[in-house]
């Protein structure tokens, strides 16, 4: 539908915006997007009991949500956080395999996270997995990124029906940027994906382009 074209193309604009802005990119979660999680215990490479769902928050003052791609870092609600750099998934080190998953997994499963806290959870471990694993098998109860025995059962459960059918995308329905927070102070990094524009789309975002370089040339003058 055009209604949906023109947000996808807003928030896509909104992102490039934020993308662009500055040097060092600010972060402040606010809490899972809808309120949406469910526990999940990890054993490896951090062992311990978690809430897992996707974040909502700003990002350079825009609003975005995204998923954990660290587990070895905390995050804290509410805290505004001025240490993240914003990269390519390539350059912080996912494979073509690696985002090919990430775009399957988002493309056939995105829209089902969203019904409620445990579907929420188990793509978060979707994600966990192939952040970890995805050069390999997908199993999140083996290798580099594992489950432990307790945490919400169908979250994992179904997190590995999911995983047990992805096979690596190569269109792009979506763009990924990563959020790689850094220094002494370092707190989890966050996958960020933005659906591809409807072809219909491309000039509207092109014309929204085009006025933001006429309003700067203006102010210039």
């Amino acid at each position: 539908m055009v209604l949906n074209g023109l947000k996808r193309a807003a928030a896509l604009l909104a992102c490039l915006l934020a993308f662009g802005g500055a040097q060092a990119d600010t972060v402040k979660i606010n809490g899972f997007l809808g309120g949406r999680s469910a526990g999940v215990d990890l054993d490896t490479p951090r062992d311990g009991p978690f809430s897992a769902g996707e974040f909502t928050g700003l990002w350079n003052g825009n609003s975005f949500s995204a998923m954990c791609v660290d587990v070895m870092h905390d995050l804290s609600f509410g805290t505004t956080y001025t240490n993240y750099t914003a990269m390519t998934p390539v350059a912080y080190g996912f494979s073509a395999t690696q985002v090919g998953l990430f775009n399957r997994l988002y493309t056939d499963y995105y829209a089902t996270s969203h019904t409620n806290g445990v579907n929420a959870a188990a793509f978060q471990i979707a994600v966990w997995e192939i952040t970890y694993d995805g050069n390999g098998a997908l199993n999140h109860g083996a290798d580099a990124f594992k489950l432990g025995s307790g945490g919400n059962t169908t979250a994992k459960t179904t997190a590995a029906s999911w995983l047990s059918s992805l096979t690596p995308l190569a269109t792009s329905a979506w763009t990924f940027t990563v959020l790689d927070s850094r220094g002494d102070s370092a707190t989890q990094d966050l996958l960020v994906a933005i659906p591809v524009p409807e072809p219909e789309t491309y000039a509207l975002l092109l014309a929204g382009l085009g006025l933001l370089g006429f309003v700067a040339r203006h102010r210039k003058a």
